[in-house]
């Protein structure tokens, strides 16, 4: 009778090697009105995607109450697309009455595409609850890289010289951010809500119109050691 409750007890320890993968999607935020659109024109902003996480994780500490987990993910956020009409010139747009300073001139369509991706390295600390149940809470810093492409078509820098067709694309290179999240977990499937910061450099020439991601997605677990 011993021998079978130490066996149990030590297949109920969690594993410090694990493999986890999520699914699910992600909604970028935007710039204010006048970061690659326009309020008082028309414009689309797709800031939602599929998106997916893939890593590893395992176990740092674990009591009857508590416990904390580590992470070590490559994340995926999804391709977003944006297209806007908007007048070439920033002081030709009124951000408070949302119409032209003056006669506006010939507008121009924007239309961007990007996304973001990098690895996050987390902990996770969690409470336990019920049967197999608990929730944590999981920080850490987002080694992230943010691609955006914008093509403007029909550009005229002052209204009288002739259409032109710009492609703008900016990296913006490796940058270190963060990400914060809460998880509930019941067995080996989780649900997980993440918040990515993402703010890009101030010497980006071409920022992306996102400054952070949310994304939830259910995640699964399976043990390698």
């Amino acid at each position: 009778m011993t021998l079978g409750c130490a066996a149990a007890a030590a297949q109920a320890q969690p594993s410090w090697f694990q493999f986890e993968a999520s699914l699910g999607g992600s909604g970028y935020s935007k710039g204010p009105d006048g970061y690659w659109y326009q309020d008082g024109f028309r414009h689309n902003l797709q800031l939602t995607a599929p998106a997916v996480e893939v890593g590893f994780a395992g176990n740092l500490y674990d009591s009857a109450r508590w416990g904390v987990d580590w992470h070590a993910d490559y994340a995926w956020l999804g391709t977003i697309h944006t297209d806007a009409w908007a007048v070439p010139v920033d002081a030709n747009y009124n951000t408070r009455t949302k119409g032209c300073n003056g006669p506006c001139m010939p507008l121009a369509e924007y239309k961007g595409s990007g996304h973001e991706a990098g690895f996050l390295f987390t902990l996770e600390p969690y409470f336990k609850f019920g049967d197999g149940q608990r929730i944590g809470i999981e920080a850490g810093p987002f080694v992230h890289r943010a691609t955006w492409n914008m093509q403007v078509s029909d550009w005229q820098a002052n209204g009288v010289e002739p259409a032109t067709s710009l492609n703008l694309f900016d990296t913006n290179g490796w940058r270190v951010g963060a990400v914060a999240g809460l998880t509930y977990s019941y067995g080996r499937v989780s649900l997980v809500y993440q918040h990515f910061f993402t703010k890009s450099a101030a010497s980006t020439s071409v920022p992306p119109i996102w400054h952070s991601v949310d994304m939830l997605t259910m995640r699964y677990t399976a043990d390698i050691f």
